[in-house]
């Protein structure tokens, strides 16, 4: 029978076709399998969404890269560049925060590879990189969604994260600065940085900005302590007073000085509903503030939905200290208006701390008439003498700090006249001819 099939011409003609075509399409496959086999077995790959501060960093590195200078496909980021940065990658994404000591800042135009699939070389590996782009719709905004893939092959997680590192250096301010985070959508991303302030331009009522700075590094150091007790290990601030008088600032100031981010929550958004609030709460990176602005212009008294935010009080109570919420969250309220806060928001466990930041007393007034004019040439008596008369000037409890702020700037420069051309409207006392405030007004402080 075999010997039949043998001698039969279509029978052996078929079967050798048939294993030609098998053979031809094992062979075809081959080299994809092999390239799949080398893929797992000597390359990582990494995968970088754009609500990752590690995304700009790339951005800035893959657009000095040598295949950015040739490739024919870009994407366009626009960013700033202060003047006297001292590196052309010292770039920032906000034109907000792109100024520098001079107040001036020139645009740099960031190409990089566009989405698609690009090779390239680091460390005389080869990278594969993948960068796709999906659109978003909420409501009637659109926008999209990147993401990057870096495949090197040959690499090990090591490599991955020099090449993160060098990314970093590459693109972040070579000063210490905060990080500032806002909302897209239901996740946090990097939109810009502000340098570390001295702390001597902070200029507060006498211990408040120590009392909040030991209180938070306090709170740092006792997670054990929370968790051994069974309290929950949240900490929440409110900051009240009259606007102007450095509530934002305090945060920044805080959190530059402990290494942490700064998460700028709005409520003030018709789409953002409770459940996406608590998946925003939830979501926050580690060793980042919560900032909660001008809370009682969103609720006021109404504990449901208003005109200004899609949120219900009820809503935001939850995510703050929700059984969902995250432990080794800090919180910080701003407010003018404490007294029309709901008192569910500002119950003790909410809100741990109440720090009244008011107008500018004398002594604020002093201390940063003090920043502002030294170095300017005048003896410390001559400064002192000025710095005394300014505040002297300067209506108890009456002005916001702002203001103060806001005429030392006018004057920028010349000590003299900004001790002695002072003017804050019908608030301002008079002086005597020794400089001194005159008896009516020394009656009226009392």
């Amino acid at each position: 029978m075999l010997e039949m099939l043998n001698q039969n011409p279509f029978f052996s003609g078929g079967l050798s076709l048939m294993v030609v075509g098998s053979a031809a399409a094992l062979l075809r496959h081959l080299p994809a399998q092999i390239w799949s086999f080398l893929q797992r077995r000597f390359s990582i790959t990494i995968e970088i969404p754009d609500r990752d501060p590690a995304f700009r960093w790339l951005q800035v590195w893959l657009a000095s890269q040598p295949y950015a200078h040739r490739a024919r496909d870009l994407s366009l980021a626009t960013t700033w560049v202060p003047v006297d940065a001292d590196s052309e990658t010292a770039v920032v994404f906000d034109p907000d925060e792109g100024g520098s000591k001079s107040g001036a800042s020139r645009v740099k135009f960031l190409l990089s590879p566009a989405p698609g699939t690009h090779w390239m070389v680091y460390q005389n590996r080869l990278v594969v990189l993948n960068r796709s782009r999906r659109d978003l719709q909420n409501g009637n905004a659109r926008t999209f969604q990147e993401t990057l893939s870096l495949q090197v092959l040959g690499g090990s997680r090591g490599l991955i994260e020099q090449l993160l590192g060098d990314a970093q250096q590459l693109a972040c301010p070579r000063v210490p600065g905060v990080s500032i985070l806002t909302t897209r959508y239901e996740s946090w991303e990097t939109t810009s940085w502000q340098p570390r302030r001295p702390l001597r331009s902070l200029v507060l009522a006498d211990g408040v900005f120590e009392d909040v700075l030991e209180d938070l590094r306090e709170f740092y150091g006792s997670r054990t302590w929370y968790t051994e007790r069974g309290v929950p290990y949240r900490r929440g601030y409110l900051l009240h007073g009259p606007p102007g008088n450095g509530k934002t600032t305090l945060v920044l100031a805080a959190a530059g000085e402990l290494n942490l981010s700064v998460a700028v929550l709005s409520l003030s958004n018709r789409l953002l509903s409770d459940d996406a609030l608590r998946t925003l709460v939830d979501a926050l990176p580690p060793a980042t503030v919560l900032l909660i602005e001008d809370v009682d212009c969103v609720f006021k008294t109404e504990r449901t939905t208003t005109d200004q935010t899609g949120v219900t009080l009820s809503g935001l109570l939850n995510a703050l200290d929700g059984v969902s919420s995250r432990e080794g969250r800090i919180l910080f309220l701003t407010t003018n208006h404490p007294e029309r806060l709901d008192a569910a928001l500002v119950r003790p466990g909410r809100v741990d701390k109440k720090i009244e930041l008011g107008n500018a007393t004398r002594s604020q007034a002093k201390r940063l008439y003090g920043w502002f004019y030294q170095g300017c040439g005048l003896t410390d008596a001559r400064l002192d003498e000025l710095a005394e008369r300014f505040a002297a000037q300067v209506p108890e409890g009456k002005v916001c700090m702002a203001a103060v702020q806001e005429h030392l700037l006018r004057h920028r420069g010349a000590p003299e006249a900004a001790a002695h051309e002072v003017d804050f409207g019908d608030v301002a006392p008079a002086l005597s001819s020794n400089g001194k405030p005159t008896a009516a007004l020394v009656e009226a402080s009392a």
